[in-house]
């Protein structure tokens, strides 16, 4: 006899919160973007500036997915047995 498949509540991850939509990457400037000549504002720096930004967002993001979905666990009551 095949064990039952999994229940797809439990295996599906929480959606994010409709409110706090996830951060976006920033677009990897192409290869031809950057003259190499030092600009003050050179395109690969300011990705670079942008990725960091993003990476602490996600970061940031991810936690208050976690914390939400553990308030909503703690939200949810399971039956009590009757004697």
């Amino acid at each position: 006899m095949m064990p039952a498949p999994p229940s797809p509540v439990a295996t599906m991850p929480n959606p994010p919160l409709p409110h706090d939509p996830q951060p976006q990457a920033p677009s990897k400037p192409g290869n031809d973007e950057c003259c190499h000549s030092g600009c003050t504002f050179c395109v690969l720096e300011m990705y670079q500036e942008h990725l960091a930004a993003y990476e602490e967002a996600l970061r940031a993001w991810q936690q208050r997915q976690q914390a939400a979905a553990a308030r909503a666990t703690q939200s949810i009551r399971t039956p009590r047995k009757r004697a």
